[in-house]
């Protein structure tokens, strides 16, 4: 009998330790690309690392170790393939990206792929970006994201500066996207009933009867 609730307790231990990671816990990755592999004028992204927290909030920290703040003339583009499918989305057969997140002249701006072009009219509340200490960051929501799970992305990096802008790209073109796998609970892709909660405060025999 010792024995048998031994073997039920260690089973218990056991299980709480696969599932004590996953509570409360981020997900992260780490993206390297070659440092110095365009031209110097050019912003070099040489290292990338995404992270989401149980909410669904993705935060992108992109380094670019040569600049100590961005020109007016830098652009940094992050293109999100959202359904991992090259045929939809903008630059169709390249890469196929719904979602742009920008920088440009040290503004920040989210783009959608709507039939074949972007608009960048609307900004999430989920969006946001800064840059510090040769870091970019970016953040969004993976609802508006198209609630995806798993995404491809790349990164296309520019200084407009003379005739010929100086570019670099990670990972390099002619090479496979990154990928990465969005880890939250399902709810965490749902918006609240914001409109539904507030009038419950009012109406609560009206919702009950919903109920």
């Amino acid at each position: 009998m010792f024995q048998s609730r031994g073997v039920i307790v260690f089973a218990g231990v056991a299980c709480l330790l696969l599932v004590a990671p996953l509570a409360g816990a981020s997900n992260g990755a780490l993206y390297a690309d070659a440092a110095a592999d365009a031209p110097s004028a050019a912003p070099d992204v040489t290292a990338v690392q995404v992270s989401n927290n149980d909410a669904g909030q993705i935060v992108f920290r992109i380094s670019i170790p040569n600049r100590t703040e961005l020109a007016d003339t830098d652009l940094v583009a992050l293109l999100i393939d959202a359904d991992r499918r090259t045929g939809t989305g903008c630059a169709r057969g390249v890469f196929g990206a719904e979602y742009a997140l920008d920088v440009l002249a040290n503004r920040y701006v989210f783009g959608r792929c709507v039939r074949g072009k972007w608009d960048f009219a609307k900004r999430p509340a989920s969006f946001g970006g800064s840059f510090t200490n040769g870091t970019l960051t970016l953040t969004t929501n993976r609802r508006d994201l198209g609630r995806t799970g798993r995404f491809d992305f790349r990164i296309g990096a520019a200084a407009a500066t003379g005739a010929d802008p100086a570019y670099d790209f990670a990972p390099d073109v002619g090479t496979v996207g990154w990928s990465y796998h969005v880890i939250a609970p399902p709810e965490a892709v749902f918006k609240p009933p914001k409109r539904a909660a507030h009038a419950c405060r009012f109406r609560p025999r009206r919702c009950s009867r919903r109920r």
